[in-house]
């Protein structure tokens, strides 16, 4: 389940959100008797072609999830993410075998954006560039907006931008004009608190703390 950081109601939880779906009839059957062993989530870059920052810096690059390379429509990002990865290094390879190691010191591999940009993955993210932007008209335009792009494959003659941060969409409605949201309480089968599947995430919390002061989660 994917819950756009884009909401206007500051009462919605994602996680809550992704809970009480699992208490609709149709997904409930599925999942009665079933026992819960894993819990995961994530934060996407769905920023797609717009999005995209500089790849080059001096001293390093930017390849993989932390660039957002994310084909949004598919909500499929891996693929994107290794070929950036593999052109990162052939970009660094290249620059050796011209400069020697030496020359890698406080370089600022700019060739490396260009190859992103004109390799599949530049292809891929921009024939999906208006996919997202179309939902910050609403649901239903986006939804009609987003199945006329899968038509045209990138050829629609419009280019939309990003008119504004997500978190502006929250700010900009009130908590006082907003509506709370009432989330079913956990019933420990179907639904589940947020700290018991924070458990079975198997995420470990660590940091340069005296060991005395230590806490880690145990498994």
């Amino acid at each position: 389940m994917v819950v756009g950081l884009d909401y206007e109601n500051p009462y919605l939880n994602p996680y809550e959100e992704f809970q009480k779906w699992k208490t609709h009839p149709e997904i409930t059957k599925v999942l009665k008797g079933g026992t819960c062993i894993e819990y995961g989530a994530r934060t996407l870059n769905e920023g797609g072609y717009h999005a995209i920052p500089n790849l080059s810096f001096p001293g390093g690059t930017l390849a993989g999830c932390s660039a957002g390379f994310m084909n949004v429509a598919q909500i499929k990002a891996s693929h994107n993410a290794m070929k950036t990865g593999m052109i990162a290094a052939e970009t660094i390879f290249d620059q050796v075998k011209e400069g020697g190691l030496d020359s890698l010191q406080g370089a600022n591999l700019k060739d490396y954006e260009g190859r992103v940009l004109d390799s599949w993955v530049g292809t891929d993210l921009k024939k999906w560039r208006n996919f997202k932007q179309g939902f910050e008209k609403g649901l239903w335009f986006g939804l009609a907006h987003g199945a006329l792009v899968s038509l045209t494959q990138g050829k629609e003659p419009w280019t939309l931008t990003h008119s504004k941060l997500d978190s502006k969409y929250t700010a900009d409605k009130s908590s006082k004009k907003a509506q709370p949201i009432d989330y079913p309480k956990p019933d420990g089968k179907i639904t589940f608190d947020l700290l018991s599947n924070l458990q079975r995430s198997g995420t470990m919390h660590d940091d340069d703390q005296p060991s005395h002061l230590k806490v880690t989660s145990l498994h």
